[in-house]
């Protein structure tokens, strides 16, 4: 049976939900249209039932008629409405607001499985219901059933453990007060791009099952991990749970990790002698307009550092207040290409993304590395690149980013003019010799930290003079930084306490016998 899915949407107040229509529905709407046209017809029953749902379709006529046109000729896809809702708009709404309410089937996210479990059993006894969870293994597990409760009448439909027959099971039996989960249920429903019969048979037993709960009072909970993306047409009939373990930046902390999380901060090295780029990037980020810094520099002259500098600032809120509380997040591009395997894939997981931006307020700022690379990035035959995506975001500061490129990428990037000048060039030029000796005796201390052992100043001016001597095809500080560490890391190899002069003259005879 063919399915025509309409989302509609409120940007005001973020709020979105789905039109459905079926066949039957359309076997209906001729049926009254008679001899009359029938698109008039489908463009009603579009507007009542946004109406049902509490939004207005008004002066959408045009878009509305070419929906109802391709859905006449059986053009089998999902529309994208953005409509206005009748609701008013919550003042307390963030973007970590979760809807207090949930339909009857709801995606249930965990983190770690076992802790996740229990807290949504607790949550559903707390609202009077009975949580009855099944597995693949061992089918119902009723030992948190109460005795006195007749859910089952035989062993055998305890011991269910096909999908198909516990989903047509629920339809066929209602159980008042039944809170169902299902553990790891997403290798039954599958991604995206999955098609065999079994997986087809089940996503149409999960919207029959949608249909059937309309009356009842019962829930389903899918419990699966947090990295799992619902294939597009279940959305309409899952929601997401509000007991769930994932927030509002799945996407972020899939694709990209919190450069101002204090655990990731430990991690890094002190960073010297870039507190007046730091305050550059800081100066373009509060600008209206042209907000986005792009780090320009040859690799290893600290572009990465001064990064991790802003994190470090926001962290500690040592930045103007327009900045204070926003949060730095370094975005993989090869993470977000990786496993799209189908036309499509890369856009949707980009504007997801972009969409979790967004809903922040300008709470969150992006930094992607090799900026240059955006350009081509997930583009395909038929396809558009993650550049063309975010153009528009970038021009409207719906997407604050910081870029950083080598002069070569940042030539590259100039070939779209539109997208270049989206961004602010700053250029970080290679340290001088004296400066590079500053950046390495701020940084020997983490060294020595993690090496367990001390490094002495005689090492600190080998590492800068003898990486300019041997390494001309690298860039201070990154160099001399690498050498010291390479010496250090086979002093405390051999069982050295110290690291000298002649122990970073030794690692260059090693590096050059190699």
């Amino acid at each position: 049976m063919k399915e025509f899915i309409i989302e509609i949407s409120d940007k005001r107040t973020r709020k979105k939900d789905y039109l459905v229509f079926s066949d039957k529905d359309l076997l209906e709407i001729r049926q009254e249209a008679g001899n009359s046209p029938v698109s008039p017809f489908i463009v009603r029953r579009m507007e009542k039932s946004a109406s049902e749902k509490s939004y207005s379709l008004a002066g959408l006529q045009k878009q509305l008629f070419r929906v109802a046109r391709d859905i006449l000729v059986g053009r089998e896809r999902l529309y994208s409405i953005v409509a206005r809702s009748l609701e008013p708009e919550d003042p307390s709404f963030s973007a970590e607001h979760v809807p207090s309410s949930v339909g009857p089937l709801s995606l249930a996210f965990y983190e770690n499985h076992v802790n996740d479990l229990e807290r949504l059993v607790e949550s559903i006894i707390d609202r009077n219901h009975i949580a009855l969870v099944w597995n693949h293994a061992r089918g119902f597990l009723l030992d948190r059933l109460s005795t006195n409760y007749p859910l089952f009448g035989d062993a055998k439909t305890t011991a269910l453990r096909d999908p198909r027959e516990v989903l047509r099971f629920i339809i066929q039996k209602p159980q008042p007060r039944v809170s169902y989960i299902f553990e790891d249920f997403h290798h039954f429903i599958g991604n995206e791009g999955a098609v065999n019969p079994e997986i087809g048979e089940i996503r149409s037993l999960i919207k029959d099952l949608h249909r059937t709960f309309g009356e009842r009072d019962e829930k389903v909970y899918f419990l699966v991990p947090s990295s799992y993306d619902l294939p597009l047409e279940l959305q309409p009939f899952v929601s997401e749970s509000a007991k769930t373990g994932r927030g509002s930046k799945r996407f972020l902390e899939k694709y990209g990790q919190n450069l101002t999380d204090e655990s990731y901060l430990l991690g890094t090295k002190p960073v010297v002698g870039m507190s007046t780029i730091i305050e550059r990037v800081i100066q373009i980020l509060t600008q209206m307009e042209v907000s986005n810094p792009l780090l320009v520099g040859n690799p290893g002259v600290g572009k990465t550092a001064v990064v991790d500098g802003l994190a470090a600032a926001l962290m500690r809120n040592r930045v103007p207040s327009v900045l204070k509380g926003r949060m730095l997040y370094a975005l993989s591009l090869n993470s977000l290409v990786a496993g799209t395997r189908y036309r499509g894939d890369f856009e949707e997981r980009i504007k997801q993304l972009m969409g979790e931006v967004r809903e922040s307020k300008g709470k969150i700022i992006v930094f992607i590395d090799e900026i240059h690379t955006l350009m081509e990035a997930g583009a395909a035959e038929g396809a558009l690149g993650a550049g063309e995506i975010l153009k528009a975001s970038l021009a409207r500061g719906e997407f604050p980013c910081i870029g950083a490129t080598t002069f070569m990428g940042a030539e590259y990037l100039a070939r779209d003019a539109a997208l270049s000048r989206r961004f602010r060039k700053i250029i970080v030029n290679e340290p001088t010799q004296d400066e590079t000796l500053r950046i390495l005796k701020g940084v020997a201390p983490a060294l020595e930290k993690h090496h367990g052992l001390e490094i002495e100043d005689e090492a600190l001016r080998a590492a800068v003079e003898l990486s300019l001597k041997y390494l001309p095809d690298e860039y201070l500080p990154g160099k001399a930084i690498a050498l010291l560490d390479a010496a250090s890391a086979y002093c405390r190899m051999k069982g050295m306490a110290r690291v000298g002069e002649l122990e970073v003259r030794m690692e260059v005879k090693r590096m050059q016998r190699l």
